[in-house]
């Protein structure tokens, strides 16, 4: 069966204030913390000594490629008619903007 209260208990129960207890102690919750900064402190202390031990293994590369001058001139010249066309087609995009908006500004005038 239902186990009824009366109004006043309702009441009571209602507007008590509750708070959380924690189950573990003071002590054992900062021991716990100090446990998880230092084996964090660790793990990062090993994962930069490994890579600096890797970085120190790895002979450095900066000597360049050989590019020959013809190569060089072709890519050049390559790279110079990509920028003409792509120019060209900004100035065919703002003349037909241009036009537009003339057309627009007519067509407002007319109204």
């Amino acid at each position: 069966m239902a186990d009824f209260h009366s109004p006043r208990d309702a009441i009571r129960l209602t507007t008590r204030a509750y708070a959380l207890s924690p189950k573990r102690s003071l002590v054992s919750r900062i021991v716990l913390t100090a446990l998880v900064v230092a084996l964090g402190a660790g793990a990062g202390a090993a994962a930069i000594t490994l890579w600096h031990a890797h970085r120190g293994s790895v002979p450095v590369q900066c000597a360049a490629f050989p590019v020959d001058e013809d190569s060089q001139r072709s890519e050049l010249s390559r790279t110079r008619l990509v920028l003409a066309q792509e120019a060209a087609a900004r100035a065919a995009v703002q003349k037909t903007a241009d036009k537009a908006s003339a057309e627009a500004a007519r067509l407002r005038s007319e109204l």
